[in-house]
């Protein structure tokens, strides 16, 4: 692949399209004292709803011992509370506290702000069917999420 066709490369328009967005998150999470992988876990997790850690290391597409670390701090700042599932003991679940939930209502404006410069040249209709097209594409879902 020549470095010319780059442009006609969906895959590499997308990789290109979200750096930006990386950036939003990790000036994000940095300004909360978090890495970019506990904003994102903290961004993914709904209110209310408890996750298997299972499935954050599903998502995120890291090791398991990883995310272990990642709820470790996320728990140590008391922004998320870990234990065993009611139906298997086996399985971790995890849960946002209080704090979680305040810090994920935080962070998730700055994160999807449709003004952010990478979308300025985006109408509304275009945003829309761009989001449209992005979520036929994902193919890793945390529960209960679109």
């Amino acid at each position: 692949m020549s470095t010319n066709s780059f442009q006609d490369d969906i895959n590499w328009l997308l990789i290109r399209a979200s750096i930006s967005a990386k950036h939003r998150l990790l000036k994000t999470a940095d300004e909360y004292n978090l890495s970019i992988m506990q904003a994102l876990t903290i961004c993914l997790m709904e209110p209310g709803k408890t996750l298997p850690m299972s499935a954050i290391s599903d998502f995120l597409v890291c090791d398991r011992s990883n995310v272990t670390g990642i709820v470790e701090r996320l728990s140590a700042g008391s922004y998320i509370e870990r234990r065993e599932s009611n139906i298997d003991r086996r399985v971790k679940t995890i849960e946002l506290t209080q704090s979680g939930i305040k810090l994920r209502d935080k962070l998730l404006p700055k994160v999807s702000d449709e003004d952010a410069p990478n979308l300025e040249n985006l109408s509304q209709e275009e945003i829309n069917t761009l989001k449209a097209i992005l979520l036929k594409t994902i193919s890793t879902k945390i529960p209960g999420t679109v």
